[in-house]
């Protein structure tokens, strides 16, 4: 066992100049505070959703991922949600990324945590879609 502290020293995070290919599909739509966030679980395929900001959302998981976002400074990278949470060595890699705008500033981020509970206890309700 051990603690997601010692996860979180290794984060990363680069503020890109443009939105990435990803979001480019969009970008045109997108307002000031919207995100891509896309996950990959255990190299499988990518899901992905627009994540809009500053709006009604229908779902409550988007309205708290929002909360986080904006708790953080869409800084995804200094994201702590639980940090004593103690995880498991189970390794099914998440893979996660999110590119587009935080209140009109580039977002790019990308990281691959060992398993879920790493996952959720750096980034709580943002990738839980």
């Amino acid at each position: 066992m051990r603690t997601v502290k010692i996860v979180s020293a290794v984060l990363t995070f680069a503020a890109a100049a443009a939105p990435s290919a990803l979001s480019g599909a969009v970008s045109g739509a997108l307002p000031a505070s919207a995100v891509v966030l896309s996950l990959s679980v255990g190299g499988g395929p990518a899901r992905s959703v627009l994540l809009r900001c500053g709006r009604a959302e229908s779902r409550p998981s988007f309205t708290t991922a929002c909360g986080m976002l904006g708790r953080f400074g869409g800084d995804l990278a200094r994201m702590t949600y639980d940090v004593d949470r103690i995880c498991g060595r189970k390794h099914v890699a998440h893979a996660v990324s999110a590119s587009g705008t935080w209140e009109g500033r580039p977002v790019r981020f990308e990281h691959t945590y060992d398993n879920r509970c790493e996952m959720t206890a750096l980034t709580g309700p943002v990738f839980s879609f």
